[in-house]
């Protein structure tokens, strides 16, 4: 049936490796069909189950588990490598490519990759061998690739089996270069292939290879050679990418492997060079040397987890000529913790090793630093004046910073040296380094493989001891590139963009450069100013003490790492008696993001956030009350007290994005230990700070969370966050207005307004004004869009519910305060909750479409029973916004959306006055009117989802979906399509000279806005040069030019055409 991969010899599941059941392009299955005659029977052009289609992907237990490829693999005869290629080939960036067999490159054969290729392999083929690409003597490989379009080899697992090691073979370069051999031979056999594949070595120390740059190779090392009787270990498990007796003429820089089931990189002899090389997560050594391998190795490193062995092993053949002499300078060497039996050193140069090694950065928890046995002839020393002719030394230059520990113990253990027999590595002068930290910017201290790993940045601080330019000896030889650094990285952070690290989030992007002047220290204890235009970073927590006033000026950065050493995220604390003045502006906001790069952005939980604390008032019986945020040390989260009217700052167009990351892990439950922080947490801040246009988008935890106190808010946007989006508590009593809140359907409520019963000072919010959307949501988030609970109290007006949630308004674990929609029942507050009936509740259940305003807990013991006796009241009807798509479900999908009421639309009516000065009089409901004051500032205005502000759709400027009588636009207005227009015969649009027609993105319907010009209509639209007539979009000018921003303009006509 010519199956894509069915293997030959098989038994149960626990020895099936892969399988792809579809069939090959052109097979058999594809010919001889049978055409059925009857409707319930689809049509097909194939026999069997499987056609291109992998129906069983991503819910098969074959899917789950790893056992099939991902559903849009799909191998043709264009795309799949052939067994053997003997003629020069070239790839297409353009195509995804696809190894199915091993894959030989015969001599003279070269093979171009360009830059941005992927190549995908199977697990194995029919026999059981991993797809490995083999470039034997005489051939070559050109790969090279670009930082922002790599060149990468990687599995056809789906990305949610991935990483997983061993998932297919890796790739094996094969040169004349000189090895040395156990025999009289020049020549050795890769291990594993047939006889003849895999011959390597030979006379010619500058044979050329071809150039791998920036090439990833992630998920290889399965079996080569197949062993029926030993499947799990035959020893024919390959490294991600084996050089061969490969020679100095060929060009090796900016390469990496991932998840590699064997070695990282593996030198078999030969004299190849190579700069910038990556290991990371190998099951085995991330790099290893062997059989005389004499090239020069700058810029390594290597992040070994508990499953590998060492960052390094470097043999040779004792005595043997030639003895492996590799010279390395600038590697950075880091192993988190290691199982039982993997206590070895982080680097092992054994079997008669030389070589030379300056500038090396060896840390983490590890056996030992370096560790040196079974040594022959070879002098070894750190002292170089003793070393003798190469290669028949060991050179370990003491200025390398060698600060390994033993896990469990944690003792400091450079070097675990075998000098009595039979090793016999006694050394003539040291070994000897430098016993200290080599202060890199972040290395957390507890990690142990890459899934508990959040954030690493192995650069060496400003003025740490890695950074000692005093101190980093370099090699004389010309190969090696100065730095003033030990270790592999200086400032540039060269595997930003490309490497797995970066991709997936876990490294900082390469334009984030902390120095001494741009970090913000733990404890600022005197006035501080950050100036306009600057970027700062936060490495750790950061305490603003009493009475300093920390200042940021408009248009300043602050950008935060996700933890500390210690696992802690980077927050900032105001806290009590100090104060933050940050008054941004429209045009230059305050943000505080993260250092993660654009690529991985957005995201929750990437670091804190920003917690304010005051002396305000709390519920409680303490006199006064105090509490301490949870998850910060006793006496640093300290907030609380009898000032409800105290200062803690200014807080104006500041932006709060990407935080609510632990600040206090468990170990125990490092996922969700309950110290998950607020975007904004404000405990017990008094009335007298200022809080206006500030905006918290993708937070992990809530957007803003008011902890008692007083302060007072206008024009609040909390967008995407994980929980709720506004969160009161513990006698929360301030005044609140012009709130929006989008959640999607990871979020929990809009607002979750909490008291403590009836325990002293009940929570009291006073809200005005809010527009509070949700798209639907994820399982067991069907609540109230808000909830009211534990005795909270309030008033509530001109409010707008909409979306799909549970229900509008959800009231439970209720006691003696009054609720209330009547003004003539409310008592006195702050004893009572005060629903007005004319707030706007047009919230759906996302299972059934039914309206649900509200979700009412009236039986014990919630006890909710509202006066006069029965739900409260509010507006059933469509609030009539600009543009709110009826379908969406999180950032991903949605395209725009302006949250402003249609002229003279539902929100227009039954508009509440309130009487009291801190509320803006408003003629409309919810948190906009004409004025879009997210524009320019806002996430959805950087990010081109809402309209600029000077878009103001009315009756009169909107065009109309259907024109069926002459229309004439005229110049002196600017014209809006909010969804399709058509216009019909005969009706003449005519558009001025100098009009401007201006399209949003969509309709609610997720239609692009078009004009239609039907048959037998027509439109007259005669500019001139200097007054063209323009058709555009809704967006700001600094977001254009864009494609795909509105639809098009399309005329219909009767003249003939061909069908």
């Amino acid at each position: 049936p010519n199956l894509q991969l069915v293997p030959s010899v098989w038994t149960t599941v626990s020895d099936l490796k892969q399988i792809d059941p579809r069939p090959v392009e052109s097979g058999n299955a594809f010919s001889g069909v049978d055409a059925i005659s009857d409707s319930f029977f689809t049509s097909t052009t194939y026999s069997g189950a499987f056609g291109t289609n992998m129906w069983l992907d991503g819910w098969s237990y074959l899917s789950e588990n790893g056992l099939v490829p991902s559903g849009d693999v799909l191998p043709t005869a264009a795309n799949t490598l052939p067994s053997s290629i003997t003629a020069s080939m070239n790839l297409n960036a353009d195509t995804t490519y696809y190894m199915t067999q091993q894959v030989f490159v015969k001599a003279p054969a070269v093979l171009t990759i360009p830059a941005g290729t992927t190549i995908k392999a199977y697990r194995q083929d029919a026999n059981g061998k991993a797809p490995t690409l083999v470039i034997e003597q005489g051939a070559q490989i050109i790969a090279e690739g670009t930082k922002t379009s790599p060149i990468t080899f990687t599995s056809v697992l789906p990305s949610s089996s991935l990483p997983v090691r061993g998932a297919w073979g890796g790739l094996i370069i094969l040169g004349r270069a000189p090895i040395t051999t156990s025999s009289a031979s020049i020549t050795d056999d890769i291990e594993g292939l047939a006889a003849g594949l895999g011959t390597y070595g030979g006379t010619d120390p500058n044979d050329n290879s071809g150039s791998l740059k920036y090439v990833r190779v992630w998920y290889g090392g399965a079996d080569i050679g197949f062993d029926t009787s030993n499947p799990e270990n035959s020893g024919n498990e390959i490294n991600g990418i084996t050089f061969g007796g490969v020679g100095q003429g060929t060009t090796l820089e900016n390469i990496e492997v991932a998840f590699n089931k064997d070695d990282g990189f593996e030198f078999f002899g030969g004299s190849v060079n190579a700069k910038w090389l990556s290991a990371l997560f190998v099951d085995d050594d991330a790099f290893d040397t062997d059989e005389g391998y004499n090239g020069k190795l700058q810029f390594l490193f290597a992040l070994v987890d508990q499953d590998g062995d060492h960052a390094a092993e470097m043999d040779s053949k004792n005595d043997a000529s030639p003895r492996s002499f590799p010279i390395v300078s600038g590697a950075t060497f880091i192993k988190s913790d290691h199982r039982s039996g993997r206590s070895n050193g982080l680097i092992q140069i054994r079997e008669g090793g030389g070589g030379e090694f300056y500038n090396m950065v060896l840390t983490g928890k590890a056996g030992a630093g370096l560790e040196n046995n079974d040594c022959a002839m070879e002098t070894r020393t750190s002292d170089i004046s003793l070393a003798g002719t190469a290669p028949d030394y060991l050179f370990w230059h003491p200025n390398n910073i060698v600060n390994t520990i033993t896990s469990g113990a944690g003792t400091l253990n450079q070097f675990k040296i075998a000098s009595s027999a039979p090793d016999n590595c006694i050394w003539a002068n040291g070994p000897t380094s430098r016993s200290v930290d080599p202060n890199l910017i972040l290395l957390p201290n507890t990690w142990t493989t890459y899934s508990n790993l959040n954030q690493i940045d192995p650069r060496p601080v400003s003025g740490g001891n890695a950074l000692d330019a005093s101190l980093a000896i370099g090699s004389s030889n010309s190969f090696f590139s100065s730095a003033a650094y030990s270790g592999a990285f200086g400032t540039d952070l060269w595997i930003d963009g490309w490497s797995w690290l970066s991709v997936n989030g876990l490294l900082p992007s390469g334009d984030v450069k902390p120095t001494t002047s741009t970090t913000l220290s733990s404890s600022i204890t005197s006035n501080l100013t950050l100036f306009a235009g600057g970027t700062y970073y936060m490495t750790q927590q950061v305490f603003v003490k009493s009475p300093a006033v920390l200042t940021i000026e408009p248009g300043v950065i602050v950008k935060s790492y996700r933890q500390d050493a210690s696992g802690k995220a980077p927050t900032l604390v105001i806290e009590q008696g100090a104060k933050i003045i940050a008054a941004g502006t429209v045009d230059d906001p305050i943000t505080f993001t993260s250092v993660l790069p654009d690529s991985v952005l957005p995201k929750r939980g990437t670091w804190g956030g920003l917690i304010i604390l005051g002396r305000g008032i709390l519920s409680g019986t303490g006199s006064p009350q105090t509490n301490n945020i949870e998850g910060l040390d006793a006496g640093l989260g300290l907030y609380g007290g009898s000032d409800d009217t105290e200062s803690s700052g200014i807080l104006r167009y500041v932006r709060v994005w990407y935080g609510g990351a632990d600040i206090s892990p468990d170990p125990n439950n490092p996922e969700n230990s309950g110290n998950e922080i607020n975007g904004i947490t404000f405990g017990g801040v008094g009335s007298g700070t200022t809080l206006e246009n500030v905006e918290v988008a993708f937070n992990k935890d809530d957007g803003f969370e008011f902890f008692g106190g007083s302060v007072n808010g206008k024009w609040l946007s909390s967008l995407f966050v994980d929980d709720d989006a506004f969160d009161s508590d513990e006698g929360y009593q301030g005044k609140l207005q012009f709130i929006f809140a989008l959640v999607d359907q990871d979020g929990d409520h809009a607002a979750e307004m909490d008291s403590k019963n009836d325990d002293q000072r009940r929570s009291f919010p006073k809200v005005s004004g809010a527009t509070f959307i949700k798209s639907g949501h994820s399982s067991g988030r069907d609540n109230g869009l808000i909830q009211i609970r534990e005795g909270g109290g309030g008033e509530f007006y001109n409010m707008i519910l909409t979306g799909k949630a549970g229900a509008g308004l959800e009231n439970n674990n209720c006691f003696t305060e009054t609720r209330t929609s009547t003004l003539t029942s409310i008592g006195t507050a702050p004893n009572y909750l005060y629903w007005s009936s004319n707030n706007i509740i047009n919230t759906v259940r996302a299972d059934t479409g039914v309206a649900n305003q509200f979700k009412i807990a009236s039986a014990s013991p919630d006890n909710c029973v509202w006066q006069p006796i029965g739900d409260p009241t509010s507006r059933s009807v469509d609030p009539n916004l600009l543009l709110l798509p009826s379908v969406w479900t999180s950032v991903s999908d949605l395209v725009q959306i302006d949250p402003r009421p249609v002229d003279s639309g539902n929100s227009f009516s039954g508009v509440d006055t309130i009487t009291d000065s801190f509320f803006t009089t408003t003629t409309y409901s919810g948190a906009f009117g004409t004025d879009m004051w997210l524009d320019g500032w806002s996430y959805l205005s950087e990010n081109g989802l809402v309209p600029s502000a000077d878009v103001k759709p009315t009756l009169s400027n909107t065009i109309a979906s259907s024109i069926t009588t002459n229309v004439t636009l005229n110049a002196e207005t600017t014209y809006y399509m909010t969804q399709q227009v058509f216009v019909k015969a005969p009706a003449i649009l005519t558009i001025e000279a100098g009009t401007t027609i201006k399209s949003y993105r969509q309709d609610a319907n997720g239609k692009a806005p078009t004009l239609v010009i039907e048959q037998g209509a027509k439109i007259i639209a005669e500019g001139t040069k200097a007054l063209p007539i323009t058709f555009t979009s809704v967006l700001p000018a600094s977001l254009l030019p864009i494609r795909g921003a509105w639809g098009g303009l399309i005329i219909l006509g009767r003249a003939p055409i061909t069908t």
